[in-house]
């Protein structure tokens, strides 16, 4: 098997990447500069581009039947306020150019968007809720919503996670799949823990289609 993973060099994504060459699996990472990822193996083929670009995403599929995708729109820090340090578009043109540059050899897509986003929205709490409104949150939550819908609209067989707050940790912990309207118990899950999710729905047809909640079990 080979896999497209956007999002490689960094958190969840990077969790994935390792999940993904334990498994022996060969992935194909589009990152943005050189010494993002600083380990070599016979399963990892890195490409240098920008993931939002139709060409640079095509030359970097290769023989990829799935794409994985962890790119979101990003603050300078943590703080809800703090400035965007790329286009409040990234996730939605990331979301058309793949649609595209699938064409032809991909059937697949998995894409993290966000707990809070469309119908998962009167599931969140009330503060959270207000930030989702009024903070810089509000750029990369439209911009989900907007690549949810475009990847909806597509003929690949996808699934879109909407996790609870992503933390790290040391051992994997279980996962709990929410259903529609279910109240949300657990609200953090572990980025090692939902990294192993991931790869294992590639092919688990039960996922595709589908959006899903995700937290710690």
């Amino acid at each position: 098997m080979e896999v497209l993973l956007i999002g490689a060099n960094r958190g969840l994504g990077y969790q994935v990447l390792k999940e993904l060459l334990n498994k022996e699996i060969t992935v194909n990472c589009l990152i943005r500069r050189k010494g993002q990822i600083n380990f070599e193996s016979k399963y990892l083929n890195i490409f240098y581009g920008d993931a939002t670009n139709l060409s640079d995403l095509k030359k970097s599929i290769g023989n990829s039947k799935c794409i994985i995708s962890t790119i979101n729109v990003q603050r300078k820090n943590i703080f809800p306020w703090s400035r965007l340090i790329n286009s409040k578009t990234t996730i939605s043109d990331f979301a058309k150019s793949s649609i595209v540059a699938s064409e032809n050899n991909v059937n697949r897509i998995i894409t993290i968007s966000a707990w809070g986003v469309g119908d998962s929205i009167e599931q969140i709490p009330k503060l959270f809720k207000f930030l989702v409104r009024f903070s810089n949150l509000k750029y990369p939550y439209s911009d989900h919503a907007i690549h949810e819908k475009v990847i909806e609209g597509s003929n690949l067989d996808w699934t879109i996670i909407r996790p609870t707050a992503l933390i790290n940790e040391r051992k994997y912990h279980d996962v709990k799949v929410y259903k529609e309207n279910e109240k949300i118990i657990k609200m953090i899950i572990g980025r090692k823990s939902l990294a192993k999710f991931i790869v294992n729905i590639i092919n688990d047809k039960t996922y595709f289609n589908k959006k899903i909640v995700l937290s710690r079990k």
